[in-house]
């Protein structure tokens, strides 16, 4: 997969601004610094035109760093995650659901550096409800960089990627209003011990909630604590336990303030959804993980 990665960054960057690895890259080597001395402007050219799929890359004073590489652990995070923001357009075609779902969709950055970011993944409104802003990107209203309606939830796996880098990115989202909540979910290093129900190895899990408005929350959800001590009495051992399943507004993803300088009205969401709530239990995707990760 490098060799393939590495023939990509050789045709977008000069020769003189990679650093090439000696061996195959792993969790341990990151993050990695991969190019330096790039602009904005090829950077955003060749992570937007590039076919490059197991890695995640981020943009910091003029380096290009991988901070993570996909894996099957954290692709099972984002098919429980979806599942659960699915779940109030059982009736809907996919293209015609009020909540559209997209893995990794670019977006301006909220740190207003010119950089584009994509979430692992993101929750918005279908235009229907939240029409395309008249003005094109970046707007007013703001979009992502296609003119399809701003994320309004974001979610963020990290496995490789350092709690702190996690952290940073996660409140650089919630520095964009439109965007009313960001979860992150870190998942730590696979561990020999096997003292679970499951049977799995055991594995560390820490989940964080931003809100606008309201002060973040924590959860730590694996089988074991992060020095691999035992979780206790209130660990998460079962599913619908209230201490490890959390809601979000369905109202989040149809926040969408009026902009009087360009006669900008929303249309009001269905009203059935505006007291619903999306419920995600961390029990299941705890098990996702196990199920998921090597055994």
């Amino acid at each position: 997969m490098i060799h393939n990665l590495l023939k990509v960054l050789k045709d977008a960057f000069s020769s003189k601004k990679l650093r090439l690895p000696n061996q195959p890259l792993d969790e341990t080597s990151l993050p990695y610094p991969l190019a330096s001395d790039v602009s904005v402007k090829d950077y955003n050219f060749f992570i937007e035109s590039k076919e490059i799929s197991g890695y995640k890359f981020e943009y910091y004073n003029g380096t290009v760093y991988i901070i993570d590489m996909c894996s099957n652990e954290h692709e099972a995070v984002i098919e429980a995650l979806g599942d659960s923001f699915r779940a109030h357009s059982p009736t809907y075609a996919i293209y015609d659901a009020p909540i559209q779902i997209r893995g990794q969709p670019f977006h301006e950055s909220p740190a207003g550096d010119g950089t584009r970011i994509a979430p692992d993944l993101a929750v918005f409104p279908h235009e229907t409800y939240v029409p395309r802003p008249p003005v094109p990107h970046p707007g007013p209203p703001p979009s992502d960089t296609r003119g399809n309606p701003y994320a309004r939830i974001i979610c963020e796996i990290a496995m490789s990627q350092t709690s702190s880098n996690l952290k940073r990115k996660c409140k650089l989202w919630m520095r964009q209003s439109y965007v009313r909540s960001v979860l992150g979910i870190k998942l730590y290093d696979i561990m020999n011990t096997r003292n679970n129900t499951q049977g799995k190895r055991d594995r560390a899990m820490k989940a964080t909630l931003w809100q606008q408005g309201v002060p973040k929350r924590k959860w730590k959800f694996g089988t074991v604590n992060k020095d691999g001590s035992p979780t206790g009495p209130t660990g998460c051992n079962g599913p619908n336990d209230p201490n490890y399943v959390i809601t979000i507004p369905v109202s989040d993803v149809f926040y969408d303030p009026a902009v009087p300088a360009i006669e900008y009205t929303p249309l009001p969401p269905p009203a059935t959804l505006m007291n619903a709530v999306f419920t995600i239990d961390f029990y299941k995707i705890q098990r996702m993980v196990l199920l998921s990760q090597a055994q």
